[in-house]
């Protein structure tokens, strides 16, 4: 094991070199802005992520590769009979997605993690063997580490230089014809409509958050955006849920039908936002559903907010009537959260 505090050796120089040994190992950094982990299969990378931060689960579902149902699915599946097959690996095998749809969402969920992770400071890191369970089956694909940090690199260099709030809203400002634009610009412009903010055009287009910010920021620095005039409040929606890939996959849901989140991974944090921010609705995922929901009733700013339970039988019993509780049947769909929450009301 190799361990020690971030700034004493760079993410990147670690990486590569486990990659010119050859070494498979799992990197950790655990700091507080967040942890991330990075695996590497004989010196290529094979997998990487952030928490809070996207999983490649979601990138499939951004790109248009897998639905909801298809990702819970493979989880639960994961789960019970393959705990050290990645996602990605899995989804192949079962025929549910291409090598070269894997690729695009690998290559995308792993260059975002880490470069979230090049902007960490602080904290500490250890580099391991990979745990026992972890499968002996060949990957379909990885990535040459080096090249990967590379691009890591120059994309947060890229994005540095500006972005929009992820929270203004903008209009067309000027003729885009007339501009020499890149593929991911028209992705945008197409989305761009004076009432999505930008997260949710983000989310829509497929692009990592923090590209389409900087490429809207580009887009508006060129005249060719400009801040809307008339704005609408989104419905705030909190969502309280044991899984990481649950808070995600709903995140991008909702984000991207207008809805504002707020993403708590346990209960004291969802009661602060509740007290300090009091959303239009609430959903929970996990155990001790009838306690949570106890709680959160017992708050003045949650005794009548809307509130759905997220799981596999609906919530009975007379404490479930009297704290008025709607159920969205898990595995779930973007149906099913959608018409779930359109009893709260929205402008337009």
């Amino acid at each position: 094991m190799i361990q020690g505090r971030i700034g004493e050796i760079e993410l990147g120089e670690l990486l590569r070199a486990l990659e010119a040994a050859g070494k498979s190992a799992v990197v950790t950094l655990e700091t507080p802005h967040g942890t991330g982990q990075a695996h590497l299969a004989l010196g290529r990378m094979a997998y990487a992520r952030t928490e809070p931060g996207p999983h490649l689960g979601e990138y499939l579902v951004r790109l248009g590769h897998l639905n909801l149902d298809d990702i819970q699915r493979l989880v639960l599946k994961q789960r019970r009979e393959n705990p050290g097959t990645p996602l990605g690996q899995l989804a192949l095998q079962e025929g549910l997605i291409s090598e070269a749809e894997l690729h695009e969402a690998l290559s995308a969920q792993v260059l975002e993690a880490l470069a979230t992770m090049l902007t960490w400071e602080e904290g500490r890191f250890t580099a391991e063997p990979p745990p026992p369970n972890t499968s002996q089956i060949p990957l379909a694909y990885t990535l040459e580490a080096s090249a990967a940090v590379l691009e890591a690199a120059r994309r947060l260099d890229e994005w540095r230089r500006g972005q929009v709030a992820p929270d203004e809203v903008l209009v067309l400002a000027g003729d885009p014809t007339r501009h020499a634009l890149s593929p991911e610009a028209w992705t945008l412009l197409e989305l761009v409509d004076g009432i999505k903010r930008a997260r949710s055009i983000a989310l829509e287009s497929g692009l990592a958050e923090e590209e389409a910010y900087h490429v809207l920021y580009e887009l508006k620095s060129r005249g060719l955006l400009k801040p809307a005039t008339l704005l609408l409040e989104d419905p705030l929606i909190l969502v309280l849920a044991d899984s990481s890939l649950v808070r995600r996959l709903l995140f991008v849901v909702l984000e991207r039908e207008r809805y504002r989140t707020l993403i708590a991974p346990d209960l004291e944090t969802a009661k602060r936002m509740l007290v300090r921010h009091r959303p239009h609705g609430i959903l929970i995922q996990g155990d001790a559903v009838a306690d949570r929901v106890r709680q959160i009733r017992a708050l003045p700013e949650g005794r009548y907010t809307p509130l759905w339970v997220i799981s596999e039988t609906p919530p009975r019993g007379l404490w479930a009537r009297a704290a008025r509780v709607g159920h969205i049947p898990k595995p779930f769909t973007e149906r099913d959260v959608l018409e779930a929450l359109s009893a709260i009301r929205r402008p337009l």
